[in-house]
């Protein structure tokens, strides 16, 4: 079992735990992620790491509640346990030799960019960010990323915080203005990943993105978290989550993620019923 040591609402919709296990802890590295269940009969759910504490033994992820197993995740306080928490999985994200870099996170994907953008800033890269929300009330992790990055800049679709725009306008003006990125790293919505990727072809510049399709094993073996990089298929759960973003076939990913909205739309109202009993 493994304990939860801290729980924390970042926006209506997306909050954080701190698990303890220092185990995995002690092996994490940003880019990889975890399996969880957070009760005996759930569902087996990945969530890519968030941050960990090797001398407190705990990983802490972020999740945004939009189906059955994470409403189911989200009903868990402190001091509760989830039922299993194994990992680390996947490959790390690569960061060695890079000097300047990009960092671009839409949504709930930045808390999966924040460990990468805070590792690159450990290792004396400079780290531009850029995170990209629907409104001011979903934004997260702003502080976070301000003390990691030399520059940072937050988009809203709405213009009710930051910028009123889209994370590709801001990633092109910084490039215009003259920065030179060795690397660029996009994660979010795959439309989102897209289209910095069509950007970034048209100005040569490397893209690396993070992709996180439905996983069942992690172990490469189910085959659901296939997708196609470069002509040739791919595992996310063994061959990533990483990618190299202008090899990835994203209408295909895009196409594949609807398959299984009318059965997570069911879990999703099913937990709604079944906690409407409980209460």
């Amino acid at each position: 079992m493994y304990k939860i040591v801290k729980k924390r609402a970042l926006n209506p919709t997306v909050s954080l735990m701190e698990i303890e296990a220092p185990l995995i802890a002690k092996k994490a590295e940003p880019g990889q992620f975890i399996i969880f269940r957070a009760k005996e009969d759930s569902e087996r759910i990945p969530l890519t790491i968030s941050d960990f504490d090797r001398e407190k033994g705990t990983v802490t992820i972020i999740y945004q509640v939009v189906g059955g197993s994470t409403m189911e995740l989200d009903t868990l306080e402190e001091g509760d346990s989830l039922q299993d928490f194994v990992g680390p999985l996947g490959c790390p994200s690569e960061t060695d030799g890079l000097k300047k870099v990009a960092v671009v996170g839409g949504g709930v994907g930045c808390a999966i960019a924040y460990p990468i953008a805070k590792k690159l800033s450990r290792l004396g890269c400079e780290v531009h960010s850029i995170a990209g929300f629907r409104n001011k009330d979903l934004i997260i992790l702003e502080n976070e990323f301000k003390a990691v990055s030399s520059e940072f800049r937050i988009m809203t679709d709405d213009g009710s915080y930051g910028t009123k725009g889209l994370v590709t306008d801001a990633l092109e003006a910084l490039i215009k203005e003259g920065n030179q990125y060795d690397e660029v790293i996009a994660i979010g919505p795959l439309i989102m990943m897209k289209f910095v990727c069509l950007l970034t072809k048209k100005y040569n510049i490397k893209t690396i993105v993070s992709m996180n399709p439905i996983m069942i094993d992690g172990t490469g073996m189910c085959g659901g978290c296939r997708l196609s990089v470069g002509g040739e298929t791919k595992f996310a759960c063994v061959d990533g989550p990483d990618f190299d973003g202008h090899l990835v076939d994203f209408d295909e990913a895009m196409h594949r993620g609807t398959m299984y909205r009318e059965f997570e739309t069911h879990a999703r109202e099913s937990s709604c019923n079944l906690m409407k009993q409980e209460g």
